[in-house]
């Protein structure tokens, strides 16, 4: 431990916590905030130049990362800067406790209850990052904190993709193989469905104990990844009476095709909640709201029909000019019976998986179009999910996201 450096900027080191392949972590103290806080420094400062600019590009990826995301799920970063003896630092909260990875080393599966405690939190971290424009590129359960209270905190964006930041060249693969999606390893395509491949990979490796791409051989694990599917969890393992519908579930999840997994982060949380007891996830009040104003069109509509019958009542009508208007209505009748009969229907009619899918394609616009700034087409994008697909949690998730984008906040 004689390397071990007595200060880093104006934080006293206390201990190593940990090393990785791109840097080390110290506990330290920050006097002038009287707490403990992180502080991971570049690993080694003797690196070739091309090494050492690729570690910088990741720590400055990191920094930019936590400054986007503010979230009790995500490990808070506190500051950054450059010491003249270990070089760049980077500054967390400390999360004093121990990794998933530990976790289910030590105890094994997951218990229904804490299982969907974690996915919770960690639907709804990835949810933030993904609102955010944020891609993590590299969940698995090495990088879920625990604390000793069971919060679960999302860290190391150091390879996540960030809005404006160039960190990788197009179609190069970043991540750890058997959390990794197909895309990501056959050609370097990175998104928010490629971070839920992830989080299914996370959650089957939670409710099972066991990898769902097991293997010590990078090149094989890709390949299992990539053309193979995993055997559901339950069979993975028979002890931990997974239900029917959680395998389901998960294996959606880990589809090979990213349009055939969920719409969401939460999306998936509520369908292994779902899964697990029955029970659809009560109605937010963005939904309520838009059920609500459907009745009232609904039954204005109705009105308005009433209306036009009292109007063109037979008894309202003049004997003498009857036969001649009811000749005249009867002729346009026929003409606009007969047109609609060859019309096509305005609206094709859709399969309730039909307008999911559909739905799912317009949050998609939408999402692209809130990270572009483009909020007039956000909100039209969310309309046309909302007449799709009203149950849909994620649309009120992203009204509120799109109010807080606007410029007088809504």
């Amino acid at each position: 431990m004689a390397d071990l450096p007595t200060r880093i900027g104006r934080y006293r080191i206390e201990r190593l916590l940990g090393s990785g392949s791109m840097g080390n972590v110290y506990l330290a103290h920050d006097a002038d905030l009287n707490r403990q806080v992180a502080v991971k420094t570049l690993r080694d400062l003797t690196l070739d130049t091309e090494m050492r600019e690729v570690f910088l590009s990741r720590f400055q990826n990191e920094a930019r990362a936590a400054a986007l995301l503010h979230h009790p799920n995500i490990v808070q970063i506190f500051d950054v800067g450059d010491d003249p003896n270990v070089g760049p630092y980077l500054v967390f909260e400390y999360v004093e406790g121990h990794t998933l990875k530990q976790l289910l080393k030590k105890k094994g599966p997951l218990a229904k209850e804490r299982l969907l405690e974690v996915a919770q939190q960690v639907g709804d971290a990835l949810a933030t990052a993904h609102v955010a424009g944020v891609i993590h590129r590299d969940l698995k359960p090495e990088n879920l904190l625990i604390t000793h209270n069971g919060q679960v905190k999302l860290a190391d964006f150091g390879i996540a993709r960030v809005p404006n930041a160039d960190l990788t060249k197009e179609g190069q693969f970043l991540g750890t193989p058997c959390y990794s999606a197909p895309e990501t390893l056959r050609s370097g395509e990175y998104s928010e469905q490629s971070d839920l491949f992830s989080f299914g990979a996370v959650l089957y490796e939670a409710v099972s104990g066991e990898r769902a791409f097991p293997g010590t051989e990078a090149i094989a694990v890709a390949h299992a990844v990539m053309n193979g599917n995993p055997v559901p969890p339950s069979e993975a393992n028979r002890g931990a009476a997974i239900p029917g519908a959680v395998d389901t579930t998960i294996m959606r999840a880990l589809s090979k095709t990213p349009g055939s997994r969920y719409a969401s982060a939460r999306t998936l949380v509520s369908a292994l909640r779902e899964a697990y007891d029955g029970r659809r996830p009560p109605a937010r009040a963005g939904k309520r709201s838009a059920v609500r104003l459907m009745i009232v069109v609904a039954l204005a509509g109705l009105v308005g029909i009433w209306l036009a019958l009292e109007y063109v009542r037979p008894e309202s009508i003049d004997v003498d000019e009857g036969t001649q208007a009811g000749s005249d209505a009867g002729t346009d009748a026929d003409a606009s019976a007969g047109a609609n009969l060859d019309a096509e229907p305005a609206t094709p009619l859709l399969s309730p998986h039909e307008r999911e899918e559909a739905a799912k394609d317009e949050l998609a616009r939408a999402r692209e179009a809130l990270r572009n700034g483009d909020l007039a087409r956000a909100s039209a994008a969310l309309n046309a999910a909302a007449e799709l697909d009203p149950s849909n949690p994620d649309i009120e998730e992203l009204r509120e996201a799109m109010l807080g984008s606007s410029p007088d906040g809504g």
